[in-house]
This record gives structure tokens, sequence and C-alpha cells, in this order.
């Protein structure tokens, strides 16, 4: 497990040093050089989906684990494959008793690995899914993204997002991220970033394919858990029980 999280960890507990990611090429997820896709987003048409109502009737999953229970809306006109494949993987059953293997200081939790410690994944067909980018979907808190140990793909694994602490200089950092001389992140996207809290250094590097919209608390309880301080393994075992794929109705 440390070793198919020690890239992955490198960015999401490093201060808001984000400009190689989104600007140059630098040290990968895993090992190889690798930049966010973000620097080649259009922004002119921007819309943050995961902060509008979902709609009813909406494709979501239900994930009930040891802790209770989360319903996130999916995102198949986005990210079209990734979504197919988690659908798949929920409706055989794959998910089932899967570990919440690692919750990393509050930034994230990651499940959907039939290995206890989350060194292995499988989607449906047995092959990776090439990683599905788009400037509509971002990481914010309660993000759920795709997850692989090669670089610009997923397979079952997937990660659920918390958020950064913001400081004032982690702000003026994700301004200064430039593109052919202009602030790269739109002024409205690095606002609703911090208000509604996010892991902005995974923006273009991993697939956002789905947002919690109920359950919040639970994901709460779970990234409180108490961990190893090495391998960042819940000291209490937690599963992901079952994931059911569902019709999105908001509850009366």
């Amino acid at each position: 497990m440390k070793n198919s999280f020690k890239g992955l960890k490198k960015f999401l507990i490093a201060p808001l040093a984000v400009s190689c990611l989104f600007t140059g090429g630098c040290s990968s997820l895993m090992g190889s050089t690798y930049t966010s896709r973000a620097r080649d987003y259009d922004f002119s048409a921007m819309t943050m989906v995961q902060l509008e109502e979902p709609k009813e009737g909406q494709l979501a999953a239900v994930i009930h684990t040891t802790l209770g229970d989360m319903t996130a809306v999916l995102y198949p006109e986005y990210a079209p494959n990734t979504v197919d494949n988690f659908v798949n993987r929920a409706n055989d059953g794959y998910y089932d008793n899967t570990k919440i293997y690692v919750v990393y200081e509050t930034r994230f939790a990651a499940t959907g690995s039939s290995a206890n410690d989350g060194s292995t994944g499988a989607s449906n067909d047995g092959k990776l899914i090439e990683n599905e980018y788009t400037p509509n979907l971002w990481p914010f808190k309660g993000a759920l993204c795709s997850y692989s140990t090669t670089a610009g793909y997923g397979d079952s694994r997937y990660i659920i997002c918390n958020t950064f602490d913001f400081s004032e200089e982690d702000i003026e950092t994700l301004k200064s991220v430039q593109r052919d001389g202009e602030q790269l992140f739109p002024q409205e996207l690095i606002d609703a970033w911090v208000e509604h809290g996010s892991l902005p250094t995974l923006s273009g590097m991993q697939t956002v394919f789905g947002q919690i919209v109920e359950g919040m608390d639970v994901m709460e309880k779970i990234m409180s858990v108490e961990v190893d301080e090495e391998t960042s393994v819940p000291k209490e075992d937690i599963f992901v029980k079952h994931v059911d794929i569902i019709e999105y109705h908001k509850n009366s």
C-alpha cells in the first residue's frame, strides 16, 4: 500500500506548489513525467456542474459503508467510460466488502480494490481506462476520482476527496499559475475551490466522475478516523459493504 500511494500522496500532502503541475513537466503520480491536462482546458464555457442541484432521475450511486451511507450523483455525459466501468463493477458486486484502505491526513480516502492493502484494481474488462478530462468537473470536496498506479489511467479504485485548508499564500499560488502570460484558472473557480473545499492539485490529473450529494456527515466520519501514522491505514477496518446504482431522487 505504501508504494502504491507514494506518488499520489506527494501531490496531495505537499503545499500548493502547483506551478510545475500545470505549466510544465514534473514528477508524475507514479514516477514518469506527467503534466496536468488543465493547462489545455477551454474555460470559456465552463460550468461547475457539481455545484448545481442534482437532477431528478440522474444516475447515482449509494455507497453503503460500515459508518453509514453516502449518495453520489454520477456524470456519464463527461466521463462515460469511467462511469460505465464504475456502474458495471458495482452491479457485479466487485465493490462488496472492499476496504477503505487509506485515509490520508483528512485529505482523501481511497477504496475500490479487491486487495485489502489497495495494491491492485481491475476494470470491468481488465483493461486500464484512459482518464477523461473536462473543465466542468473538479476535485471538489466530496468528489469521486478514479485512480490507478499508471499515470493517466484509472481502474476500479477511486478516491473520495476532502480538502486542503487554504491559506492566503495557497490562494495566491493558485492565482499565479499562468498560461500564455495570463492567469490559468478563472477567479470564480479558485473562489469555488476555497468556498466549497477541494484538492486542486488533482485537477487535470484524475478523472472526476461523481459527487457526493447526501451523506457528507458520513464522509466526515471516514476522514476523521484514527489511522496508523506511517501507513495511513485506519486502525479499525472500514468497509464499503455494497454500492447500489440508482436514479437520484431528493430526500423529502
